[in-house]
């Protein structure tokens, strides 16, 4: 069917499968115009994200490969040694064979593999009412101070003195442990409320190496995307807030 070219296999198990993988076992690439792209989703289905790279191929049309186990995909990519790879597509399988090195990941057929309904592409045609940019270290230091607030899986987003922040811990509870960290002075728009979101699905987002995030939240629907690069990969990682919790109160 055809081949994919892969100049640096480190950028693309680090930034395009790992990430993937960190959501769902298995997923559907799409090969076409010299990108390669996934869309899925969480187990939960409150994180869908869409990654995108650039190949070389010489596919002419559309073609789709359903991945039944991307982490198996990438432990035998990491077995190679060389950076420089080309895989063959053939009907029902990927294989490699050069370097004295071989192998045949088989994939699945079309139909098995649930892709998300969320429109991405819908998504960011939103209208956003903040938007706000995060330094990689801002994201570091939010995850570190969960060690602290133990109690909760609830992070808060919200604006104060003209500065968006993030809350760990839990408003809904009197006496809750909590950790409060800048995120942004450089915003745009406002948070009118106080959006709580599942941390757990912060701790999903593969954010490390991205050096600045540009989210964008929508309080009244409850959505925030991401959007970063790693390496020569895009990702946008749409996350769904939790319910607004009337009569917030704050230990």
């Amino acid at each position: 069917m055809g081949y994919l070219k892969i100049k640096n296999k480190k950028d693309f198990v680090s930034n395009f499968l790992g990430p993937v993988s960190n959501l769902n076992d298995a997923c559907i690439l799409s090969v076409e115009d010299n990108i390669i792209s996934c869309t899925l989703a969480s187990a939960d289905a409150t994180i869908v994200c869409k990654s995108s790279m650039k190949v070389d191929t010489d596919i002419p049309n559309n073609v789709t490969l359903n991945l039944p186990d991307i982490k198996k995909l990438i432990r035998v990519l990491d077995i190679i040694p060389t950076e420089d790879i080309e895989l063959k597509i053939n009907e029902n399988n990927l294989s490699y064979n050069q370097n004295g090195y071989k192998f045949k990941y088989h994939l699945l057929d079309d139909g098995i593999i649930k892709q998300p309904s969320l429109n991405v592409e819908k998504v960011k045609k939103l209208e956003f009412n903040t938007k706000f940019t995060v330094k990689e270290s801002e994201l570091n230091t939010l995850f570190k101070g969960s060690s602290f607030a133990t109690e909760t899986s609830k992070v808060y987003l919200f604006e104060e003195d003209n500065k968006i922040y993030s809350e760990l811990g839990d408003r809904s509870r009197h006496n809750s442990d909590n950790f409060v960290c800048l995120l942004s002075d450089n915003f745009e728009g406002n948070i009118v409320k106080p959006l709580p979101v599942n941390f757990d699905s912060f701790r999903l987002v593969s954010f490390g190496g991205s050096r600045e995030v540009n989210f964008s939240v929508n309080t009244d629907m409850g959505v925030i995307t991401c959007n970063f690069k790693k390496g020569d990969a895009e990702l946008i990682y749409i996350i769904s807030a939790l319910i607004y919790e009337e009569g917030l109160v704050r230990a």
